[in-house]
């Protein structure tokens, strides 16, 4: 499993490249204990601070229009 603070290269098709990390990506569950924080899968974090969901294929995220970036290895969610 990936660490929160590793560093990892995204790739454009024009071959831009870009430094980000993967932060856990949590939601709420609600239990017979009540509620808690669960892990669903992850999130890209920008050098700039802004946050970007992954896309369904797990490797690769839109960081504006026409602007898909994608990872070299798939992202396991948990």
């Amino acid at each position: 499993m990936l660490n929160k603070t590793e560093n990892l290269v995204a790739k454009s098709v024009n071959g831009r490249e870009i430094v980000v990390s993967l932060i856990p990506f949590k939601k709420m569950q609600n239990t017979r204990d009540g509620f808690k924080w669960v892990e669903v899968g992850k999130k890209v974090l920008l050098e700039s601070g802004i946050e970007i969901d992954l896309n369904l294929d797990g490797r690769s995220f839109y960081t504006g229009v026409n602007e898909m970036f994608r990872l070299n290895a798939h992202v396991n969610a948990v």
